[in-house]
């Protein structure tokens, strides 16, 4: 073989190797077009979701509390359940007293000091009876005992002052009449030293409900801090962080005298104290508006209305009331909770997805005829990589600005696109 045909047989060679070479290069190009063009026009539903603005914060319970404390030293018998709701009169316990009645002793000498005082007022009042004039002036001397009584803080003379005022204004009012309300309130005295007497004798006392409510043993100290008559004067100052000392009195359990022994708890109207970091949060608020709570430990949602807003400063607290649900927080003092500033059904979609057109926020979909068409969108919350949209009012129609009639907007399986690159309303793609 001459030179020249191995040259030419090279070259053949070398033209069948290139031819090749393309050949393969074209098949995995046209291979990979059809991925390209699913990338181009690759989609994705958009997902429901619950859009919240909440603010979390703290809050306080604030409740109408009923103390009852042990008139002496013994030991406690329970006759009701924890969170039992009970009847004015129900027997909640049972204090077997130690051989020191003092305290009982204490309350019958004060019972004592009142009938002495009732008597020498009735009969005070039946020797000027028909003096009206003279009626008067006790009235005044009386009231002005208890003012300085008031100043002086001795609060147990005022009571007493206020018997007797009692008694002299009705005198005022029927001069001709009998002393009714003084022989009544004298008889109730007695009544109640007869009482004492006997429970002093049998070493015994019994505990009935006074008013309608929850009963409750889990004592926490702070049901005089936090009180119910001082509930609208709260403000952020007041509200301290609180410790959980619940103290528990259980059945059999050995009390002393003037320890808190059970409580009851008003159901039909409680409140929250809300701490509130920065007022420019609530500017919307206004009192008498209604405000929505969630948090763990709300079960759903708790809805209630603002009776105030106290402020201090750019902070303050707001005090919410509340009339139902009392069962779930009864026993709590202290929450964490989240404040929901409202509250709106929409979707997520990612953020890339969103194009503006003519001056419209939107995204392209892809009907089932695979035509691209343009969403209006109503944005509600924004983070980096996905946006959230309102799902509008029940036939998915929106309002956008500047605009009076109704657009559409995405619904549930819209095919939303992905690459908005070289996108126009109107293409059409499988």
């Amino acid at each position: 073989m001459s030179q020249n045909q191995r040259i030419i047989k090279r070259k053949r060679k070398k033209k069948l190797r290139l031819l090749f070479i393309s050949f393969i290069f074209l098949y995995l190009f046209f291979r990979s077009v059809p991925s390209l063009f699913a990338d181009t026009f690759k989609t994705v539903l958009p997902e429901k979701y619950i859009v919240e603005d909440i603010i979390k914060t703290e809050a306080i319970i604030i409740k109408k509390e009923y103390i009852y404390r042990a008139d002496g030293e013994g030991k406690l018998h329970i006759s009701v359940q924890e969170g039992d709701r009970v009847a004015v009169g129900t027997k909640i316990a049972t204090l077997k007293l130690l051989d020191d009645t003092s305290t009982l002793k204490q309350k019958l000498d004060e019972l004592d000091n009142k009938i002495d005082v009732l008597t020498k007022v009735e009969l005070d009042v039946e020797n000027i009876k028909g003096d009206e004039e003279k009626i008067k002036e006790n009235i005044d001397e009386i009231i002005i005992e208890i003012q300085e009584s008031i100043s002086k803080g001795d609060y147990e003379k005022i009571e007493v002052l206020k018997n007797q005022l009692s008694a002299y204004d009705e005198k005022e009012k029927d001069i001709s009449g009998d002393n009714t309300l003084i022989s009544q309130s004298i008889d109730n005295l007695k009544k109640k030293r007869e009482e004492i007497n006997n429970k002093i004798k049998d070493n015994y006392l019994d505990y009935f409900a006074k008013e309608a409510g929850i009963v409750s043993f889990k004592i926490d100290n702070y049901e005089e801090i936090y009180s119910f008559q001082h509930r609208h004067d709260y403000t952020y100052s007041d509200f301290k962080e609180i410790k959980d000392s619940k103290r528990i009195i259980s059945d059999n359990m050995d009390v002393k005298a003037e320890e808190t022994i059970f409580k009851i708890i008003d159901n039909f109207e409680w409140y929250m104290i809300l701490k509130i970091d920065d007022i420019k949060d609530f500017s919307s608020y206004k009192e008498g508006d209604s405000i929505l709570l969630s948090g763990k430990e709300i079960e759903d949602e708790l809805k209630g209305y603002i009776e105030k807003i106290n402020k201090l400063g750019n902070k303050g607290v707001i005090l919410c009331r509340f009339n139902t649900d009392f069962h779930n927080f009864y026993d709590k003092r202290h929450m964490d909770v989240d404040i929901v500033k409202y509250k709106y059904d929409g979707y997520k979609i990612p953020s890339k997805c969103i194009v503006e057109v003519d001056g419209i926020k939107g995204v392209y979909i892809k009907d089932i005829s695979g035509i691209i068409k343009f969403r209006p969108i109503e944005i509600l919350k924004e983070e980096d990589k996905f946006t959230y949209i309102s799902s509008g009012d029940k036939n998915n129609n929106i309002t956008i600005k500047g605009s009076d009639k109704k657009h559409k907007t995405v619904q549930m399986f819209d095919e939303i696109l992905l690459n908005t690159i070289n996108i126009k309303e109107g293409m059409i793609i499988n």
